[in-house]
């Protein structure tokens, strides 16, 4: 009869340790200006290891899953980055105080491999001050406190330098080393100063049907070929 060795089970509870899930917790917290002591509603909250984004409340109070070794970061406009890592399972409660400072956005990165999937998980990040009113004309002259608001300038400055990083992507996205490779036979060697020189803009590439902008790599490459004898 085969005989069973008593180290197996020993081994068995070994694999099961070894093997268990890290422990999942629970973030708890608020956001707070550091001057002001005042509640930060609209933090953008983002576990950089899971990529799970979560946005404070109007009382700047915020609920979000990690484990250990994660590393959390807060992000709102006018303030600067503050970043939390997660070093222990005993989590406390956390009173995060932000500074005031310049707004990086290196969240937009032009030579995204997804534009598609990118700008959609950008806009959904961003989304509140996507989305926050603008003043145009009159509106100005009607609700000057609102035109002379700090934070509102910031976040108007913050949408039109987001639009113009999404218009730059969408050009590289469509513009890219594969198709004008199969269009033109230009090698990898000559590729980027082709882009270079005859990157279109972004009006041009929405006004132009998928035809005229295949004409367009088509001939600008021929061109480029022969300056290039």
């Amino acid at each position: 009869m085969f005989a069973v060795p008593r180290f197996l089970p020993l081994l068995g509870i070994l694999f099961v340790c070894f093997s268990s899930p890290a422990l999942a917790l629970v973030m708890r917290g608020k956001v707070y200006d550091f001057k002001t002591n005042q509640p930060l509603p609209n933090v953008n909250i983002v576990n950089t290891y899971t990529e799970v984004g979560i946005t404070t409340d109007s009382s700047g109070n915020f609920v979000l899953n990690v484990e250990k070794g994660h590393l959390v970061e807060f992000r709102r406009i006018g303030y600067k980055i503050a970043r939390i890592r997660i070093e222990s399972d005993q989590l406390p409660y956390y009173n995060v105080a932000m500074r005031e400072g310049a707004f990086d956005l290196d969240e937009v990165e032009i030579r995204g491999s997804n534009f598609h999937t990118d700008s959609l998980e950008k806009r959904e990040t961003y989304k509140w001050a996507i989305e926050h009113y603008t003043l145009d004309g009159l509106d100005v002259i009607q609700h000057p406190f609102d035109a002379l608001s700090k934070r509102n300038r910031q976040i108007w400055a913050f949408q039109k330098r987001f639009d113009y990083f999404e218009k730059e992507k969408y050009v590289d996205f469509v513009f890219n080393a594969k198709l004008i490779g199969k269009v033109t036979g230009i090698d990898t060697t000559d590729m980027e100063l082709y882009r270079r020189v005859y990157r279109p803009r972004y009006d041009q590439v929405k006004a132009w049907t998928e035809y005229e902008f295949l004409e367009y790599i088509k001939n600008t490459g021929a061109i480029f070929k022969r300056r290039r004898q």
